[in-house]
């Protein structure tokens, strides 16, 4: 019986939808990580592809073999949301 109670904690990391490779996928911590990244002053071009990957990783599966998309997708994420917090 439910009984009025959710799943997660209120407070728990909502996902973001990515597309990666033409699929939309849910990751986790999103904005945090974003938002970690862009209070260190890293700009989209300072950030490598690795990084992005490692620190994702910790919150997120990401397949080995689609690492290369991910990167790429995130990439693009990350330079939308320093664009929007350059506004």
């Amino acid at each position: 019986m439910n009984m009025g109670k959710t799943c997660c904690p209120s407070d728990a990391p909502k996902p973001t939808m990515v597309n990666v490779g033409g699929v939309k996928v849910g990751m986790i911590a999103t904005g945090e990580i974003f938002k970690k990244f862009y209070e260190a002053g890293k700009k989209p071009e300072d950030v490598k592809k690795e990084e992005l990957v490692k620190e994702f990783s910790i919150y997120n599966y990401i397949p080995s073999e689609a690492q290369n998309e991910y990167a790429e997708a995130l990439m693009e994420e990350y330079r939308k949301y320093c664009k929007e917090k350059s506004k």
